[in-house]
């Protein structure tokens, strides 16, 4: 029993900015599909359980430092550059009637594949050390994967009903992005 409790808390705190990067995604107007959320949740579960099956291994090559700031570096910077892009674009084509919500792209997906894996990584090696299992661990990854990042991007589209969260979407969630990598530093 306590094998299952430290391996779904160990998944829910790994995975709980899922919420946070849903909601950044939803108030940019970006759904995140099922499909591409079962595949975000795939990779995830898959890093998560292959650095906890080679946590040792992985330890020696890259440091659990270096792998905690990687996921946070990467948030920051791709928080900075929305919030550069969003500054150098041209706010007078925005059109407050137009709320046609967008399918996350390739890019996107990719994107926040790689940021969620590499995120995970660390969480990973640090819980193999601590004895996690690994297989429960994997299965409560995968699932808080899926529901967390689907439970943030509902939040953030239900969002855009205020004008102020609409116009200012792309910094609203370009900070967000910003305080989860502070947080995690």
């Amino acid at each position: 029993m306590i094998n299952l409790i430290t391996a779904i808390l160990f998944s829910f705190s790994a995975n709980i900015d899922n919420i946070a990067i849903g909601i950044s995604y939803g108030i940019k107007k970006i759904h995140i599909p099922l499909y591409k959320n079962i595949i975000i949740a795939f990779f995830t579960c898959f890093f998560t359980f292959l650095s906890m099956y080679l946590g040792n291994y992985i330890a020696i090559l890259l440091s659990e430092n270096i792998a905690n700031i990687l996921g946070p570096i990467v948030l920051l910077i791709i928080g900075f550059y929305s919030i550069f892009s969003e500054l150098l674009k041209n706010k007078s084509d925005i059109n407050f009637e137009n709320r046609t919500i967008n399918k996350l792209s390739i890019k996107e997906l990719t994107t926040l594949i790689i940021m969620l894996s590499v995120n995970n990584i660390a969480v990973g090696i640090a819980a193999s050390v601590a004895g996690i299992n690994i297989l429960i661990a994997t299965i409560c990854t995968f699932l808080f994967s899926l529901l967390l990042l689907y439970i943030g991007n509902i939040i953030g589209i239900k969002a855009l009903n205020n004008k102020f969260i609409e116009k200012y979407s792309t910094l609203i969630s370009s900070f967000i992005l910003i305080i989860i990598a502070i947080i995690q530093i």
